[in-house]
């Protein structure tokens, strides 16, 4: 059995199956589309209007940005390398997602909507322009190298974003309040950016998570100096989740952290826990005064509490209206942004009921169970992190991290059921798990194929020798 185990470790571990980190895979063709794809968030099918773009510079900057991923899509079908390269299969995570927007893209054109419907169908094909981005991206050889690649690039990308933003909103950022600073109310105090619509207070919460999680990461399981620069990151970023007084996204991260702590390695996790038993210990000894613990409790709610809290800020009865306009149109939905068609739910602020809203039983299905079968694959995946190189162990702990973050935020936000940043944080965490299972499962193949093939040898010799002996 030892032996066994080593020839699957072995299978794990090869230069050929898992690889290192490929910085030319950073220099594409394909690399710059998804930047693209980044710079085009906060932006509408508003902006795609030739009056606002020829006004001037802020109309045509936006206007650009806004084409963004509908180019994907165009892109995809003109790449001369589509019928050259190896094709991908999805993942089954991917395809049903990828299911879910072409149901809500047809629920779009049987719904009768009022104003254009491009105005709706915009966001779906942006949803499938993402798709379109990452089959580009991913086409080729070194799928599984290309998947890593592209969950790094998503968190650089989105740590740029959070730091232009920090930048442009500076002054403006934080006020103080009664409680302490705050930034929860940056949208009142900036509303607009270069002609676009600041982002809220959570979106900036969710952003600086996931450099959050990344640096968490990077703290425990690095050494030396570099503990001391991801720690640096980290403190930061946390201090920026926590002042936008987000519930949602605070919770989220506090999740977030915790599964990675569970998933590290053995010293790793002990110094944590130790760390955590410490400060409970320090609360029960009373060093800590209980008006502090309550300050902290109140800032970190908004000073909300009773009814106002328990409900989520409302959201128990949006929640209601949207199960009741499910119950209207059942199968197919109301297609893409379906949520903002009526004026009584506005924002249906839950991943699954907003699924189900736009894509309808049909369609919603694929969204609620390719989340489901991708933490399936992911806790088998997380089985084996063991046998992984440091650096896929790595990835692998941000990539859990990341989905424990936007799978929590599922609850009180629409997150990835829409194209929106978690779309491009979370589709590629997809592909990751999926190409990781492939790769496990090969791998383990190929071990069973050898243990059988050793085994078919060894027995007809040992009856061989056996009957010698006789």
């Amino acid at each position: 059995m030892a032996s066994f185990a080593d020839s699957r470790m072995t299978a794990y571990q090869p230069e050929g199956l898992l690889g290192k980190w490929n910085p030319r895979l950073y220099l594409t063709g394909a690399a710059f589309l998804w930047f693209l794809l980044w710079a085009g968030i906060n932006t509408g099918p508003w902006n795609l209007d030739l009056t606002y773009i020829a006004s001037g510079w802020k109309g045509l900057f936006n206007g650009v940005r806004a084409a963004f991923p509908l180019a994907m899509l165009v892109v995809w079908l003109m790449n001369p390398m589509r019928g050259r390269t190896r094709r991908r299969n999805l993942s089954l995570p991917e395809a049903l997602w990828l299911w879910y927007m072409v149901v809500c893209l047809i629920s779009s054109v049987n719904t009768k909507v009022d104003g254009p419907w491009f105005s709706w169908g915009y966001w779906g094909l942006s949803y499938l322009g993402t798709f379109a981005a990452v089959d580009i991206y991913m086409q080729g050889s070194e799928s599984f190298s290309r998947a890593g690649e592209l969950n790094r690039l998503s968190w650089l990308f989105c740590s740029a974003v959070l730091l232009t933003v920090v930048f442009v909103a500076r002054g403006q950022l934080l006020a103080k309040t009664s409680m302490g600073v705050s930034g929860y109310g940056v949208l009142n105090r900036m509303p607009t950016v270069a002609g676009m619509v600041m982002v809220r207070a959570n979106g900036i919460s969710r952003m600086a998570a996931i450099p959050a999680i990344v640096a968490f990461v990077g703290f425990w399981e690095g050494r030396g100096l570099r503990r001391l620069l991801w720690l640096a990151v980290f403190v930061s970023c946390f201090y920026l989740v926590w002042v936008m007084q987000c519930r949602g996204s605070t919770s989220s991260l506090a999740m977030a952290m915790a599964v990675v702590m569970i998933l590290l390695d053995g010293r790793a996790r002990r110094l944590g826990w130790t760390l955590i038993a410490a400060a409970i210990l320090i609360y029960i000894g009373g060093f800590v005064p209980d008006d502090t613990i309550h300050h902290y409790y109140r800032y970190a709610t908004r000073g909300q509490q009773g009814k106002r809290l328990e409900s989520m800020s409302g959201r128990d009865r949006i929640f209601r209206v949207t199960l009741d306009k499910i119950t209207e149109a059942p199968f197919l939905g109301y297609g893409p942004q379906a949520d903002r068609q009526f004026l009584e739910i506005g924002n249906a602020q839950n991943g699954p009921l907003y699924a189900l809203l736009c894509g309808g039983v049909i369609g919603g299905v694929g969204y609620v169970s390719g989340l489901l079968l991708s933490w399936i694959m992911l806790i088998q995946a997380l089985r084996w992190r063991s046998l992984l190189g440091d650096s896929e162990r790595k990835t692998l702990l941000i990539v859990t991290g990341v989905m424990a973050f936007l799978t929590m935020r599922n609850i009180p936000e629409n997150c990835a059921a829409l194209y929106s940043v978690d779309l491009l944080l979370q589709l590629p965490a997809l592909v990751y798990i999926g190409e990781l299972n492939r790769v496990l499962k090969l791998a383990n193949e190929t071990v069973w194929a050898r243990h059988s093939t050793q085994t078919e040898i060894a027995e007809p010799a040992a009856a061989y020798t056996a009957s010698v002996r006789a």
